[in-house]
């Protein structure tokens, strides 16, 4: 079953470890890092059939103008595209996340480093 491994930054044929019910969650198996990872059922997914690929971000019809260089104090919206500077990659914004603490956080589809999260919004306590 094809999956996408958040360790290994690539879509993988892993092997199913233990198959899950209708309702529940299939555990698959990385072939490169030997990770344990579910592959949720997406509606409609046939049992044979692979999950469709999210759309893959790129720079193609971005303005240079609307990218933000990434910044942990500053708010983002879903859809922002921003620049990393320590990676030299850019990445659009895909989630907005709440974490423990009250703390923000926003998930970024990046063109070389995959799905990462990141603070946003953080303030500096003197």
């Amino acid at each position: 079953m094809k999956q996408y491994c958040s360790v290994c930054k690539d879509h993988l044929d892993m092997e199913v470890v233990e198959e899950g019910g209708e309702d529940e969650v299939t555990w698959l198996k990385c072939p490169r890092c030997k990770g344990i990872l579910p592959h949720m059922k997406l509606e409609g997914e046939d049992e044979g059939a692979s999950a469709p690929e999210a759309e893959a971000f790129s720079l193609d019809g971005i303005d240079e103008a609307s990218v933000h260089e990434y910044d942990a104090s500053r708010n983002y919206e879903v859809g922002d595209v921003i620049y990393h500077r320590s990676w030299n990659d850019y990445g659009r914004v895909v989630e907005k996340l709440i974490l423990p603490g009250d703390r923000h956080a926003i998930k970024v589809q990046f063109l070389n480093q995959g799905d990462v999260n990141l603070l946003e919004a953080v303030r500096n306590e003197a």
